[in-house]
């Protein structure tokens, strides 16, 4: 069921990937745009990666759905010395600018493109991880069962003892407590909602 609550992208009706998102030109420009919001965005991506109910010298897995330009997986590989984050996005624009931010870490990163609205794109992740994590991504599909869908996709992909992370707009698309009934009706046993700011909320679901 799509939800009519909130204000959807034109693309977002039949959820095909916009084709800016391969354009080169359009990514540098999105990039340069919101690396200039760092003094907001940084304190929030942190509040993401101390979610993590994990020492930071454990050696765990970790994924980034919708990973962009690996803004929320540098936070972690930097806060996790001995982290392996898989990456996930559907541009490759985005993988370029992710593989020259984090070429420090190249050794502990692994890249997959697929898209999350389709019902196969976890299928080529490996797992189990031990954290999942997300940053302003889900919501863009703006539709309730596709949403919760891709909450159950990543339910299965986390160890037990493991942790969802996602840092959203979910007040946006469909409303924060049904998030919550969604992460639930997927799994976790355990979902917590700590509003960042007016508009963002970081979701933890436990395993």
């Amino acid at each position: 069921m799509t939800t009519d609550r909130h204000q959807k992208a034109a693309w977002a009706q039949t959820h095909d990937v916009p084709e800016q998102w391969e354009e080169q030109q359009f990514v540098d420009n999105w990039v340069t745009r919101d690396d200039g919001r760092q003094d907001q965005r940084g304190p929030m991506i942190q509040a993401a990666v101390d979610a993590a109910p994990f020492p930071t010298d454990q050696a765990i897995r970790a994924l980034d759905v919708g990973s962009g330009y690996g803004l929320l997986s540098g936070h972690l590989l930097a806060k996790f010395p001995n982290a392996h984050v898989t990456l996930q996005d559907i541009s490759e624009p985005m993988f370029g600018h992710a593989k020259e931010r984090l070429a420090a870490y190249a050794d502990r990163t692994a890249y997959v493109k697929s898209d999350f609205s389709q019902r196969d794109w976890a299928s080529g992740l490996g797992g189990p991880f031990d954290f999942v994590m997300s940053a302003i991504a889900i919501h863009n599909m703006y539709d309730d069962g596709l949403i919760a869908g891709i909450y159950k996709d990543i339910h299965d992909l986390i160890a037990d003892g493991g942790m969802f992370a996602n840092l959203d707009y979910a007040a946006q698309a469909g409303g924060v407590d049904m998030h919550v009934q969604w992460l639930k009706e997927a799994g976790f046993p355990t979902v917590e909602a700590v509003e960042i700011n007016d508009r963002t909320v970081l979701l933890k679901a436990s395993r």
